[in-house]
């Protein structure tokens, strides 16, 4: 009688192949296995050393996911104003949310070429100013990826095409996140709005809120930045005199 060798990186359950980021750690992964996967994400089961004491836990549950971006993006036209959605999501308990550019970091791609891709998808509309805000963890203990903020100034339409709105489902076609479509609106806020919004909670994912809120603190470290330069520029001209 003969036996097939499971492969280590087989799933007792694939309903179909997840070809993110996986993740272990030098120092504390013990051993891993994969209990389900799709396209979107694989649910792991690791057996993981804990510091600094040594204990082994051996069902600790954690989600590979693809890494995201969000971005937050500059009204062309118009400085200081921004594009913001506003849509709901399967999870937000029947709830709106405003929201902001987001989606899958596609293979190949790194974090600033995603972005810019699902600014021209989403929008319509190219930026010559990326900025970065940063990497960060989606669940330090449980993975879920990791989300690539970004802030987008000095933007325009592309080929004159004003038209704001969804992106091309054929276009879009091979992304993983491409099936990912919901109804949207699309309005327009200004700094002091997005503030606002940001206060009150209306940016209902986390990931959303984050972004808007380091760029509005990058904003400001900016304004700050400018004011102070200003000033040593105006005191060192009366100096001269």
């Amino acid at each position: 009688m003969s036996h097939s060798l499971r492969s280590p990186d087989a799933c007792d359950i694939s309903l179909g192949e997840y070809n993110g980021p996986t993740y272990t750690s030098e120092s504390s992964t013990v051993s891993t296995s994969c209990l389900v996967q799709s396209k979107w994400m694989r649910l792991m089961m690791h057996s993981v050393r804990t510091l600094p004491h040594g204990t082994i836990v051996s069902d600790w549950l954690f989600i590979d996911y693809h890494d995201r971006i969000n971005v937050l993006v500059e009204r062309p036209g118009h400085q200081g104003e921004y594009v913001i959605f506003r849509q709901s999501k399967y999870a937000l308990e029947d709830r709106e949310s405003y929201a902001i550019v987001g989606g899958i970091i596609e293979s190949g791609e790194d974090p600033s070429g995603a972005a810019v891709r699902e600014i021209a998808e989403e929008m319509n509309i190219e930026c010559s100013n990326l900025k970065s805000l940063g990497r960060y963890r989606t669940d330090v203990n449980r993975g879920m990826g990791w989300v690539n903020g970004f802030v987008a100034t000095q933007c325009e339409f592309i080929n004159n095409n004003t038209s704001l709105g969804k992106r091309n489902m054929a276009d879009a076609k091979e992304e993983v996140g491409a099936a990912d479509f919901e109804n949207q609106d699309v309005i327009m806020m200004s700094k002091k709005e997005l503030l606002l919004a940001s206060i009150q909670g209306e940016f209902l994912e986390v990931q959303w809120s984050n972004t808007v809120a380091l760029a509005l603190l990058q904003m400001e470290e900016s304004r700050e930045g400018n004011a102070q330069s200003s000033t040593t520029t105006d005191s060192a001209m009366e100096g001269g005199h």
